[in-house]
């Protein structure tokens, strides 16, 4: 056991110790020689037993009777430390007194010894650790009745006495493993205590409880970071005072600065924090609406890409509000509608002067950004079909000569015959219709040729006939394209291709081979 108000514990010379008792061994002998001193102390012995027995009881009673009258403290005061050190020391003596005194034997004196001697370890390493704690400061009273508890039972083990120096060991290292228990919640109450008091601006008081826990703890580093925020507590709440001043005046970007100086002066500080957080909503509200506002003005002004910058700038400041998303979503639908309608008015305007490849172009867009409309789709599927009657058209027109073909001229025919089915089908296909018919008429109307040749010649003309030999032979022929060839035997075969129509300047064709092989 350790302190500086205790005793001290010096080294036990165990010969020392023991020496009383064999001097005690030799005073035996002699009486045993002597009858007559044998007598006299069994006599002594016996009047010793008497007081043992019955006079600590006696003494115990009128002892506690005595405390319990001028001693007893009240009920909310804890007593004197040494009132209840000598109140301990009284409880020792008299549990000693109603013991009867019983011989050991040297290995159970030893084992007393060593179960002591373990107990005195606990107790100073107890008291080292909670002195390391500074309990004198929160648990004073409670520690000096454990160092009186050791002290007795130091006192007890150098007069050999370890049964009862067990007993006051054991006590002491109760008291101090309470202690121990206490630390941890006597640093978090000290804490908690030192927070509560900055909020309250109470520096002293801050100061206490943030010195205390470090104390307890030098390297918690919530004392630390008290003590620190102590220092400056006044001039935070001064700031503090005025930055509510200018919010109450609405002067908001002022309690900002104001605010921000605090946070920078006392980062943990929560009332700065809260405080600029709070500020500094109440200037995004305001920012906030005038932003919505200058999103609809620029809308009504058509001018959507300032509506559309400001709503989303907006949507920064709130990101969970519905408002600039109702802002966003207004100028999509208008500017949707302005180009569907600008589409179909383009695709009205294709239609009205019978462009219609680039009517069915637009008419195709449309229906990209409105699949289900029911007029895109119609007028895609009316201009692709007038687009594709128009081509036939100037197919055959192109190539009128193909229409002396039966087969073409069939083909024809059917065109002509499906477009008087259309409803309002235009000024170019109506066109178209006429001279197709025109030409199909022609094209019906024989053509007289002739083909004059050497009467040595065989003339065959392809897909029409075999014409022999002869010097000049007339025919009629429909409008077209055809191939004459002529044959003679040891000459060279030759081939003509001629075209038969109104248009034809020379309607003499000759034919006839005179190059020998």
């Amino acid at each position: 056991m350790h302190d500086k108000d205790a005793t001290q514990i010096e080294a036990v010379d165990f010969e020392t110790l023991q020496q009383p008792a064999q001097d005690n061994k030799k005073s035996t002998s002699l009486l045993n020689s002597k009858a007559i001193i044998w007598f006299a102390f069994i006599f002594l012995l016996l009047c010793g037993f008497i007081v043992f027995m019955y006079l600590p009881n006696y003494v115990s009673e009128k002892r506690d009777q005595e405390l319990s009258i001028t001693s007893k403290p009240k009920p909310t005061d804890a007593p004197p430390i040494e009132a209840s050190a000598e109140i301990i020391k009284e409880k020792t003596t008299q549990k000693v007194l109603q013991e009867p005194v019983i011989e050991l034997s040297p290995e159970e004196i030893s084992a007393l010894k060593l179960e002591a001697e373990e107990l005195l370890l606990q107790l100073i390493e107890k008291q080292k650790l909670l002195e390391e704690k500074a309990v004198q400061q929160w648990a004073k009273q409670e520690f000096n009745i454990a160092l009186t508890l050791g002290s007795s039972g130091d006192e007890h083990f150098r007069k050999q006495d370890y049964q009862q120096a067990i007993t006051s060991y054991k006590d002491a290292v109760m008291v101090l493993a309470d202690l121990e228990k206490r630390i941890m919640p006597t640093l978090a109450e000290n804490l908690q205590k030192g927070e509560t008091a900055l909020s309250q601006a109470e520096k002293n008081t801050a100061v206490i409880h943030f010195e205390l826990a470090r104390t307890i703890d030098p390297e918690n580093q919530q004392a630390i970071n008290g003590l620190k925020r102590s220092e400056t507590i006044e001039e935070l709440y001064t700031l503090l005072e005025q930055g509510g001043k200018f919010e109450a005046s609405n002067r908001f970007n002022d309690a900002n600065k104001i605010y921000l100086q605090a946070t920078e002066l006392d980062p943990l500080s929560s009332e700065a924090e809260s405080a600029l957080a709070r500020v500094n909503n109440r200037i995004n509200k305001i920012e906030f609406t005038k932003l919505i506002n200058q999103g609809y003005a620029s809308l009504k002004l058509r001018q959507f890409n300032d509506a559309r910058t400001a709503f989303n700038s907006a949507q920064k400041l709130f990101p969970h509000s519905a408002k600039p998303k109702q802002g966003l979503n207004l100028i999509e639908q208008i500017v949707f509608k302005e180009k569907l309608s600008a589409l179909m008015a383009e695709a009205e305007y294709f239609e009205k002067i019978e462009d219609w490849s680039n009517a069915a172009e637009s008419y195709q867009q449309i229906l990209i950004l409105s699949p289900k409309l029911s007029s895109a789709q119609l007028g895609l599927e009316r201009n692709r079909e007038r687009e594709d009657i128009l081509t036939k058209l100037d197919d055959h027109i192109k190539n009128k000569m193909r229409l002396g073909s039966e087969s073409v001229a069939k083909e024809a025919s059917q065109l002509l015959s499906n477009i008087s089915t259309l409803e309002n089908p235009g000024t170019k296909i109506e066109q178209g219709v006429i001279t197709l018919n025109s030409l199909i008429q022609l094209a019906q109307q024989p053509i007289a040729i002739t083909i004059q040749s050497d009467n040595l010649t065989n003339i065959a003309i392809f897909k029409v006939g075999k014409f022999g030999r002869f010097e000049q032979r007339k025919l009629e022929l429909k409008m077209g394209k055809y191939t004459i060839v002529g044959s003679r035997p040891g000459y060279r075969d030759i081939r003509k291709t001629f075209i038969v129509s109104n248009e034809m300047t020379d309607k003499t064709i000759s034919v006839l081979c005179d190059e020998p092989i």
